[in-house]
């Protein structure tokens, strides 16, 4: 019997073979597999979720509370810093992105080998309504200064912070002119200064202030958490709830705004650390609680390192930064995003000091949108939030020591993303491999090109600092081979959600 034929073949033979399909998900810069690019970031976003989790666990929620309890103290030792303080604790230290300062020097710590997890925690220390004539804005340059005037309620609050107190700021065309000097020191950072304690790596050109000579590094590792007795309460807002922000004080205006002098972003760091370093000394170790091991001012935060009983020991890193919050939207800023308003009301934001800090005489602060970063953070899809985790993660040790800005540049690639791209596209897990590879592509592109348009100001753009050719350079060696640099990240993840940091290379001994 014949055989049927069909296009000249049996039919129960094999069947003819596919036409080739062109591959696709290949990197064409480094040969990578995008495929396995999304694994190695899903598999990091697994190791790294001990910090980065809904549900923190016990030993971040003690390290929390010790860093509260510590301003409590403050409070006691100085009525200046307010009595009940609205808190803003976000995920991931300066180094980390979390706030932009600019191009700052902040010190020897690179996530994995000096600690195992950051946070920011933002203290206002002020309060003030933003459409008085305290507060000056300079939104080009991202830029306010604060006059400070005789009377608040009464009380003599010039006096009270006298020994923060700038000059006067004329307002007008001189502030901008200000600002430009200021954002272009001509010096190099001063080195006499290092933190103390338990950084490995030297770093030359971190302007940060001791702690007290009674409180040095050895010293300090062998004393546990304070006695807290009954602080003053502090509110705090995790992303999870607002609280309501201090009502605007009432300004005595017996003199012209132009002559108020000025509050000194620098003189109020250098307060807010020495209150902290005060309080540190008189400590009284507590068994199975957090131990302060370290503190060190840098520029115009403080950055402390808690020591978790365990098991498994960890070192977290806190970036304690005092700011003024401002009732009120500075006119002309951004107001909705590409899922709708920024956030509800009421609008309000932050005066941060800016890196400018170490500059002698400097007294302005910088605009900072953290709240709204935070409403933003909770609109980006899942997929995209572990590429830039993975982006991150890559770039620390690019950037560790550095006064490179390009934490914050990836974490503002990441909003102008969402702008841009299809949010069904964004949103597919199997895309976090090449979102990776494209967020470290535009950020080389911002480096070369000096600068990034800011997402909340549109005639701002933030500086990539003078460093940017050198961390070019390495981010283009980077790119070579992202599969290698995302399999030591996730062994570092590793690393930390086994007690990792100094606390592993120590052995646990603080």
């Amino acid at each position: 019997m014949a055989s049927a034929v069909w296009g000249g073949a049996p039919w129960w033979g094999p069947p003819p073979p596919a036409p080739a399909r062109p591959l696709t998900d290949i990197d064409f810069c480094s040969g990578a597999q995008l495929q396995e690019l999304t694994q190695l970031i899903q598999e990091l976003g697994v190791q790294e979720s001990w910090s980065n989790g809904p549900k923190p666990g016990p030993d971040l929620l003690q390290a929390k509370d010790f860093v509260f309890s510590l301003l409590g103290l403050i409070h006691r030792r100085d009525p200046r810093f307010p009595s009940q303080a609205e808190l803003l604790l976000l995920r991931g230290g300066i180094r980390e992105g979390s706030l932009d300062l600019g191009p700052t020097p902040l010190g020897p710590y690179t996530r994995g080998p000096h600690y195992d997890a950051g946070f920011t925690l933002l203290v206002p220390v002020f309060s003030l309504d933003g459409t008085g004539p305290e507060l000056q804005l300079d939104l080009e340059s991202c830029s306010a200064w604060l006059h400070v005037p005789e009377l608040v309620h009464g009380s003599a609050v010039r006096e009270t912070w006298q020994d923060c107190l700038g000059p006067p700021v004329p307002k007008g065309s001189d502030s901008r002119h200000q600002n430009q000097n200021e954002g272009r020191p001509q010096d190099a950072p001063s080195s006499a200064d290092q933190p103390h304690g338990l950084v490995a790596e030297p770093e030359p050109q971190v302007s940060s202030e001791k702690l007290p000579s009674g409180v040095s590094g050895p010293e300090w590792t062998r004393r546990d958490v304070t006695d807290l007795g009954d602080p003053a309460p502090l509110k705090t807002e995790s992303g999870d709830f607002t609280e309501p922000a201090a009502p605007s004080p009432v300004l005595s205006r017996s003199e012209a705004p132009e002559v108020w002098p000025t509050l000194c972003p620098a003189q109020v760091a250098a307060w807010f650390y020495a209150s902290l370093a005060t309080v540190a000394e008189a400590l009284i170790p507590v068994p199975r609680a957090p131990r302060l091991v370290h503190a060190a001012r840098h520029a115009g935060f403080t950055t402390v390192l808690l020591a978790t009983p365990g098991p498994p020991r960890r070192l977290l890193l806190f970036d304690l930064i005092p700011v003024v919050c401002v009732a009120g939207w500075p006119e002309g800023a951004r107001r909705h995003s590409w899922a709708g308003p920024l956030a509800p009301e009421p609008d309000s934001f932050y005066l941060v000091p800016s890196g400018d800090t170490e500059r002698p005489g400097a007294s302005r602060w910088q605009l900072c949108f953290a709240r709204q970063e935070l409403a933003l953070k909770a609109r980006i899809p899942e997929p995209l939030l572990q590429a830039h985790a993975a982006a991150q993660a890559l770039l620390r040790p690019l950037v560790a020591g550095t006064r490179a800005a390009a934490p914050y540049l990836l974490r503002t690639l990441l909003y102008w993303a969402c702008e841009r791209l299809p949010a069904l596209y964004l949103a597919r897990p199997e895309n976090a491999g090449a979102c990776c590879l494209g967020l470290l592509d535009e950020l080389g592109r911002a480096l070369e090109a000096g600068a990034l348009p800011h997402y909340f100001l549109s005639d701002h753009k933030l500086r990539a600092g003078d460093n940017g050719a050198a961390l070019l350079g390495a981010l283009a060696r980077l790119r070579g081979d992202p599969a290698g640099a995302l399999r030591s990240a996730v062994e570092e993840a590793k690393a930390a959600r086994k007690g990792g940091g100094l606390a592993g290379v120590w052995g646990g001994a603080h």
